[in-house]
Protein backbone atom coordinates (compact mmCIF):
# COMPACT_ATOMS: atom_id res chain seq x y z
CA UNK A 1 0.00 0.00 0.00
CA UNK A 2 1.62 3.62 -0.97
CA UNK A 3 2.06 6.09 1.37
CA UNK A 4 -0.85 8.24 -0.18
CA UNK A 5 -3.27 5.81 0.10
CA UNK A 6 -2.65 4.65 3.85
CA UNK A 7 -2.68 8.11 4.43
CA UNK A 8 -6.29 8.36 2.74
CA UNK A 9 -7.62 5.27 4.95
CA UNK A 10 -6.37 6.05 7.83
CA UNK A 11 -8.00 9.87 7.46
CA UNK A 12 -11.19 7.88 6.25
CA UNK A 13 -11.17 6.01 9.67
CA UNK A 14 -10.52 8.96 11.96
CA UNK A 15 -13.12 10.95 10.22
CA UNK A 16 -15.47 7.80 10.74
CA UNK A 17 -14.61 7.62 14.34
CA UNK A 18 -14.86 11.70 14.98
CA UNK A 19 -18.58 11.42 13.42
CA UNK A 20 -19.82 8.08 15.48
CA UNK A 21 -18.33 9.98 18.22
CA UNK A 22 -20.17 13.11 17.50
CA UNK A 23 -23.17 10.99 16.88
CA UNK A 24 -22.81 9.16 20.08
CA UNK A 25 -22.73 12.12 22.27
CA UNK A 26 -25.14 13.62 21.38
CA UNK A 27 -27.44 10.69 21.83
CA UNK A 28 -25.98 10.86 24.74
CA UNK A 29 -26.72 14.22 25.72
CA UNK A 30 -30.23 13.90 24.72
CA UNK A 31 -30.73 10.76 26.91
CA UNK A 32 -28.78 12.86 29.69
CA UNK A 33 -31.77 15.56 29.01
CA UNK A 34 -34.88 13.09 28.75
CA UNK A 35 -33.35 11.81 32.42
CA UNK A 36 -34.07 15.87 33.62
CA UNK A 37 -30.37 16.85 33.62
CA UNK A 38 -30.57 20.68 33.85
CA UNK A 39 -30.18 22.65 30.81
CA UNK A 40 -27.19 24.91 31.84
CA UNK A 41 -25.36 21.28 33.25
CA UNK A 42 -26.12 20.04 29.51
CA UNK A 43 -24.67 23.22 28.41
CA UNK A 44 -21.17 22.94 30.44
CA UNK A 45 -20.57 19.54 29.25
CA UNK A 46 -20.82 20.37 25.73
CA UNK A 47 -19.00 23.03 26.42
CA UNK A 48 -15.98 21.42 28.26
CA UNK A 49 -16.56 18.04 26.11
CA UNK A 50 -16.32 20.55 23.07
CA UNK A 51 -12.72 22.53 24.20
CA UNK A 52 -11.42 19.51 25.53
CA UNK A 53 -11.13 17.69 22.04
CA UNK A 54 -10.26 20.29 20.30
CA UNK A 55 -7.74 21.27 22.62
CA UNK A 56 -6.61 17.37 22.43
CA UNK A 57 -6.63 17.56 18.84
CA UNK A 58 -4.35 20.74 18.89
CA UNK A 59 -1.81 19.04 21.09
CA UNK A 60 -1.84 15.72 19.40
CA UNK A 61 -0.85 17.41 15.66
CA UNK A 62 1.22 19.83 16.65
CA UNK A 63 4.01 21.11 14.04
CA UNK A 64 6.93 23.24 13.12
CA UNK A 65 6.84 22.79 9.75
CA UNK A 66 5.09 25.25 8.13
CA UNK A 67 3.68 22.88 5.10
CA UNK A 68 2.03 20.61 7.71
CA UNK A 69 0.47 23.84 9.43
CA UNK A 70 -1.26 25.52 6.65
CA UNK A 71 -2.08 22.75 3.90
CA UNK A 72 -0.97 19.18 6.16
CA UNK A 73 1.76 18.54 3.71
CA UNK A 74 -0.25 18.49 0.99
CA UNK A 75 -1.64 14.98 1.59
CA UNK A 76 -5.07 16.13 2.09
CA UNK A 77 -7.35 14.03 -0.68
CA UNK A 78 -9.67 16.43 -2.84
CA UNK A 79 -13.04 15.42 -1.37
CA UNK A 80 -11.74 16.07 2.47
CA UNK A 81 -10.42 19.46 1.34
CA UNK A 82 -13.45 20.31 -0.78
CA UNK A 83 -15.87 19.42 2.68
CA UNK A 84 -13.79 20.91 5.35
CA UNK A 85 -13.72 24.48 2.87
CA UNK A 86 -17.49 24.24 2.46
CA UNK A 87 -17.88 23.69 6.37
CA UNK A 88 -15.66 27.11 6.57
CA UNK A 89 -17.78 28.17 3.79
CA UNK A 90 -20.97 27.82 5.09
CA UNK A 91 -20.41 28.45 8.62
CA UNK A 92 -23.43 29.18 11.21
CA UNK A 93 -21.75 32.92 11.62
CA UNK A 94 -22.15 33.41 6.94
CA UNK A 95 -25.74 32.14 7.65
CA UNK A 96 -26.86 34.20 10.65
CA UNK A 97 -24.54 37.47 8.80
CA UNK A 98 -26.28 36.65 6.11
CA UNK A 99 -30.20 36.17 7.19
CA UNK A 100 -29.44 39.65 8.72
CA UNK A 101 -28.16 41.61 5.59
CA UNK A 102 -31.63 39.68 4.16
CA UNK A 103 -33.71 40.84 6.81
CA UNK A 104 -32.50 44.71 7.36
CA UNK A 105 -32.00 45.38 3.59
CA UNK A 106 -34.48 43.24 1.87
CA UNK A 107 -34.61 42.36 -1.44
CA UNK A 108 -31.34 44.23 -2.33
CA UNK A 109 -29.69 42.01 -0.02
CA UNK A 110 -29.74 39.88 -2.60
CA UNK A 111 -26.73 41.36 -4.08
CA UNK A 112 -24.37 41.12 -1.15
CA UNK A 113 -25.18 37.34 -1.08
CA UNK A 114 -24.68 37.09 -4.57
CA UNK A 115 -21.50 38.78 -4.43
CA UNK A 116 -20.41 36.79 -1.15
CA UNK A 117 -20.94 33.83 -3.33
CA UNK A 118 -19.46 34.74 -6.80
CA UNK A 119 -16.64 36.18 -4.73
CA UNK A 120 -16.03 32.72 -3.25
CA UNK A 121 -16.23 30.46 -6.44
CA UNK A 122 -14.13 33.47 -8.42
CA UNK A 123 -10.67 32.92 -5.68
CA UNK A 124 -11.42 29.32 -5.42
CA UNK A 125 -11.40 29.38 -9.12
CA UNK A 126 -8.94 31.80 -10.63
CA UNK A 127 -6.45 32.81 -7.59
CA UNK A 128 -5.99 29.86 -5.38
CA UNK A 129 -4.48 27.42 -8.23
CA UNK A 130 -2.10 29.87 -8.51
CA UNK A 131 -1.37 30.56 -5.29
CA UNK A 132 -0.75 26.57 -4.76
CA UNK A 133 1.64 26.85 -7.74
CA UNK A 134 3.87 29.42 -6.34
CA UNK A 135 4.16 27.65 -2.85
CA UNK A 136 2.56 30.15 -0.94
CA UNK A 137 0.07 29.66 1.71
CA UNK A 138 -1.40 33.81 1.54
CA UNK A 139 -2.31 36.54 -0.43
CA UNK A 140 0.08 38.82 1.16
CA UNK A 141 2.84 36.41 1.06
CA UNK A 142 2.11 35.59 -2.74
CA UNK A 143 2.55 39.28 -3.16
CA UNK A 144 5.72 39.92 -1.23
CA UNK A 145 7.58 36.84 -2.85
CA UNK A 146 5.81 37.83 -6.08
CA UNK A 147 6.89 41.53 -6.54
CA UNK A 148 9.69 41.41 -4.00
CA UNK A 149 10.28 43.12 -0.38
CA UNK A 150 7.73 43.88 2.46
CA UNK A 151 6.28 47.03 0.83
CA UNK A 152 3.76 44.80 -1.56
CA UNK A 153 3.06 41.96 1.30
CA UNK A 154 2.12 44.69 3.75
CA UNK A 155 -0.43 46.13 1.13
CA UNK A 156 -1.52 42.71 1.15
CA UNK A 157 -1.93 42.67 4.97
CA UNK A 158 -3.79 45.79 4.59
CA UNK A 159 -6.31 44.75 2.05
CA UNK A 160 -6.80 41.21 3.93
CA UNK A 161 -7.87 42.68 6.64
CA UNK A 162 -9.76 45.83 5.55
CA UNK A 163 -11.72 43.66 2.63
Amino acid sequence: MSGQSQFSSQLKRYYSLYTGGVIGFVVLLSILEQMGVPNQTLGYIFLGVTVSLYAGIGILSKTSDVSEYYVAGRRIPALFNGMATAADWMSAASFIGLAGTLYISGYDGLAFVMGWTGGYCLVALFLAPYLRKFGQYTVPDFLGARYGGDGPRMIGVFAAILC
